[in-house]
């Protein structure tokens, strides 16, 4: 079950991550992404009106205002992957569930490399329990099955 669990947490990380990255590049296909590249200037859309649609019968789907690129937001390609180290470890729970660090943000950085190191090891220490006892669960489970194929 632990297996299962990290699987279907990297597999939704990777769905949401391929959200993200359509509805970005839905949004810079977008009408409204095209009139703000190009100043505004098309023929019957107002791109500077957040609600203004590109056709006057097609009220509702509301074009986006511009963005301009904060830099300090990270932007992500389609493939590629972003670390969320800035939010701290996570958290290995003796039941394979995980968690993070509520007050991570307000520990200093000493605190923070000796928390990293410690929870690193103890979280490698409890995915190996976790992974011996899915093991034995897994020959359990075949030795059952073959008791019941034999009756």
């Amino acid at each position: 079950t632990f297996i299962r669990s990290l699987t279907f947490i990297s597999q939704m990380r990777q769905i949401s991550l391929h959200y993200l990255t359509i509805c970005c590049l839905s949004i810079m296909s977008s009408p409204a992404h095209t009139l703000a590249s190009n100043g505004g200037s098309s023929g019957n859309a107002n791109a500077n009106n957040a609600g203004a649609c590109e056709n006057p019968g097609d009220s509702d789907i509301p074009l986006l205002p511009s963005s301009d690129p904060d830099p300090s937001i990270p932007t992500i390609k389609l493939g590629e992957t972003i670390r969320f180290e800035e939010l701290g470890p996570i958290i290995l729970n003796t039941d394979g569930t995980t968690r993070r660090i509520g007050n991570w943000d307000t520990l200093s950085e000493h605190e923070k490399k000796v928390t990293w190191r410690r929870i690193s090891k103890r979280n490698e220490e409890r995915r190996q329990v976790l992974l011996r006892q899915q093991q034995q669960e897994l020959e359990a489970a075949e030795e059952e099955g073959e008791g019941d194929e034999t009756k």
